[in-house]
């Protein structure tokens, strides 16, 4: 070890403190994740692990010695067949799904191919027509709708467009 090399982000010579500098490698003392100083001021330094930014006092900071990793980018190739099965998924998307009078396991099928398709096409609102009845269908379809991701919610339709036999489900 040289006395006299000193790289960004290495230790500084003895006696003096650590400031850190933009473009350093850095994690926060006990961590293991190395990030980089974007941005300095005053006292405090703004570091990107990845995708996330955080503020941190640069006293919590620590010069890595290594590069944060890259994350791997992926390209991927989509077939041309793909391209027109989702095109034209687009083309005969219709935001609404009448499922009265299914049984309710085929109203459960229709109803997640339904959410699949309003998913992949990016639509924000869509209904599920099921019927007032006794009600199984609705509890059975909002059951699945707690645990579909990239919902953001779910309610019934205003009484005057059809109330409790509707479900709109708003996307994201």
């Amino acid at each position: 070890e040289e006395e006299g090399s000193s790289a960004a982000g290495s230790l500084p010579p003895r006696g003096e403190v650590w400031r850190g500098a933009v473009g350093d490698s850095v994690r926060i003392k006990g961590q293991t994740s190395v990030g980089t100083i974007t941005a300095i001021e005053g006292k405090q330094a703004t570091v990107t692990f990845g995708v996330m930014r955080t503020l941190v006092d640069i006293k919590r900071l620590e010069p890595s010695g290594e590069p944060p990793k890259q994350e791997a980018t992926t390209t991927v190739m989509v077939s041309r067949q793909t391209q027109d099965s989702i095109r034209q998924k687009h083309l005969d998307f219709k935001p609404e799904i009448d499922v009265r009078g299914m049984r309710v396991d085929e109203a459960l099928q229709a109803v997640t191919y339904f959410i699949d398709d309003a998913l992949l096409v990016n639509a924000s609102r869509v209904r599920i027509l099921h019927g007032t009845g006794t009600g199984a269908l609705r509890q059975v379809i909002r059951q699945y709708l707690n645990t579909v991701p990239g919902l953001v919610s779910f309610h019934d339709e205003h009484v005057q467009f059809g109330g409790a036999g509707i479900t709109v489900v708003e996307l994201k």
